[in-house]
């Protein structure tokens, strides 16, 4: 149970934190009273809390009583995703400068356990952790307001990593996140800003071929598709 004085403020905090980490899928509906008795609290400081996401453009609402998690077709994530390009390179280069030991140790230990998810294929873990590297990336370049600016970002997108899980990630020989830590501790930024917007891209494909190409796409999906993209499906490979 929330226990705090300002219940709004920490709910709305927990919220965008689970958008974020891709808890919640587009089209998804989120009841209020339903929200409040999970989170044991009375439905004000939820409705509040909603309120505020509604006004981020994460969430649309419904009715008085309930509110859905945004829908982003292809061309919106195109846009975010080059903003993300721009904001998170800088980010991971200037990481490079001044990342501390500590910084460095976190990320490592982050990048432990989401190794960790894919092998027990715990795709909420992995989703978690994988927000946690990034964002832990551009805390380390101690730039504040680029920081906030890339989690608005992720407040767009995150809830499209929900689905991004049931297709296949194309896997690199190493993983980016290891070149990242790799070229903080040599103090790298080109080489970091290449790394993070590689990981970027890797996962816009994976995007990319379950919104266009995925048998079993949501039905938000293909309303948000042109025509002529959502008649070409084509079924996922044979496992």
């Amino acid at each position: 149970m929330l226990v705090t004085q300002n219940l709004g403020v920490q709910i709305y905090q927990q919220l965008r934190h689970d958008l974020m980490a891709g808890r919640y899928e587009p089209g998804q509906k989120l009841k209020l009273r339903d929200l409040a008795a999970e989170l044991g609290v009375s439905v004000t400081p939820v409705r509040e809390a909603l309120a505020r996401l509604v006004s981020d453009q994460a969430l649309v609402q419904v009715d008085y009583r309930s509110v859905c998690v945004a829908v982003m077709d292809l061309a919106r994530y195109a846009e975010v995703r080059e903003l993300r390009l721009d904001l998170e390179g800088k980010a991971a280069a200037q990481a490079a400068l001044c990342a501390t030991e500590a910084d460095i140790d976190t990320l490592r230990a982050i990048h432990k356990r989401l190794v960790a998810a894919r092998a027990a294929r715990s795709h909420a873990q992995i989703l978690l952790e994988n927000q946690r590297f990034h964002l832990t990336l551009c805390a380390a370049a101690r730039m504040p307001v680029l920081l906030r600016l890339v989690e608005m970002l992720w407040l767009q997108c995150g809830p499209l990593m929900h689905g991004m899980t049931r297709w296949p990630v194309a896997r690199l020989a190493q993983h980016p996140h290891v070149t990242i830590i790799k070229a903080l501790q040599i103090r790298d930024g080109a080489l970091a800003r290449e790394a993070i917007q590689q990981d970027i891209m890797m996962a816009t494909e994976a995007l990319r071929l379950y919104l266009t190409s995925h048998a079993e796409r949501p039905e938000w999906a293909r309303r948000s598709l042109p025509a002529d993209a959502a008649a070409t499906d084509v079924p996922p490979p044979r496992r």
